[in-house]
């Protein structure tokens, strides 16, 4: 395998910067005369915001997320700073220009849709390969072309924090969808069949929902209240979406998505890789591919050790993860099975 290419420490700056400033405008773009608290709830502090009463009434409160110096700062900032919309295209304009890879406009807008509508800010998480799109420049390199590709959005959220939010997305999944291509549809549940689990176009992109199930598999979609939506129950979907990090999509002027960590997403792939039959084999060959590029990423950045210890605690999860993993380490090429050794 040759080694991947690196973007020049400049523009990996760049990218922290638009990062940065996203961060800031999530808080900072609220309006002036917003107020914020901070709620207790199970020994940990949350931060919410509630802007100002209008004419029409006195607004919902707004879930910002987990306290954090981070987020305890931008909170502070919103006194005396304002992030320009220009000034961020600028930024996304220079990374693009540089060879960074940008979604499609379909994805690009439907992402934009979805984070102003709330849905990061509500703990939803970006997977599949739309959230692998947003490594290279996390990372700082040069994403093969084969493995990015995709005709599809996976979206996720842990079953437990939706019911524990009190918190909707504004305006609900499909409407948001509808916001940029009205000739969106709910595929429903065959179970249930008022509750939609994904959703197509006329062109027949879909949007898939996904949450998490740690137990049996189970029979029917489970209902995300957070996100006025249904969604299929998966194995191994809690391993993938703890600790997920921040990212900027570079499309228009940016958007602040979450992620799961790449070295989960390379752990994960390894995982779902070796249950994909038939028609899923090439799916399959993809995953391998993805974690691939993602083992010797991750070496090349010197963050080797974060690989390790999710792979470490993959292993320790039990007799069936281990034998998954070692069926999906199998598959890999030489020099990844060397770089993420059993």
């Amino acid at each position: 395998m040759t080694a991947i290419a690196t973007f020049p420490i400049a523009l990996q700056t760049l990218y922290a910067e638009l990062l940065d400033q996203l961060r800031l405008a999530e808080v900072g773009d609220l309006p002036a005369g917003t107020s914020f608290r901070k709620q207790t709830l199970s020994n940990r502090e949350y931060w919410y915001a509630q802007p100002p009463t209008t004419p029409t009434g006195r607004p919902k409160e707004i879930y910002l997320g987990p306290d954090s110096p981070k987020l305890a700062d931008l909170i502070a900032q919103t006194k005396t700073a304002g992030v320009a919309r220009k000034a961020r295209r600028s930024i996304v304009r220079s990374l693009l220009s540089a060879g960074y890879f940008a979604p499609d406009a379909l994805t690009g807008d439907l992402v934009d849709a979805l984070a102003k509508a709330g849905l990061f800010r509500l703990r939803g998480v970006l997977i599949g390969t739309s959230a692998f799109q947003a490594y290279g420049p996390l990372l700082g390199v040069r994403l093969p072309g084969s493995a990015v590709r995709t005709a599809d959005l996976d979206l996720a959220q842990d079953y437990g924090v939706s019911l524990a939010l009190g918190d909707t997305i504004d305006p609900l999944l499909l409407e948001a969808l509808q916001s940029v291509d009205p000739s969106f549809r709910a595929i429903p549940d065959t179970f249930n069949p008022a509750l939609p689990l994904a959703y197509v176009n006329a062109d027949q992109f879909r949007v898939d929902v996904l949450t998490t199930n740690r137990g049996a598999p189970s029979r029917g979609g489970s209902a995300l209240p957070s996100l006025g939506t249904g969604a299929v129950a998966l194995r191994f979907l809690d391993f993938l979406l703890r600790d997920p990090i921040e990212a900027a999509l570079l499309h228009r002027s940016g958007a602040l998505v979450s992620v799961p960590s790449p070295a989960r997403y390379a752990v994960h792939k390894l995982i779902v890789a070796i249950d994909r039959k038939g028609p899923g084999a090439i799916k399959a060959a993809k995953d391998i591919t993805q974690a691939e590029v993602l083992i010797q990423a991750l070496t090349q950045a010197r963050r080797q050790h974060e690989l390790l210890e999710v792979w470490e605690e993959a292993l320790d999860r039990g007799e069936g993860w281990r034998t998954r993993l070692q069926q999906g380490h199998a598959r890999l090429n030489d020099q990844a099975r060397a770089l993420l050794p059993m």
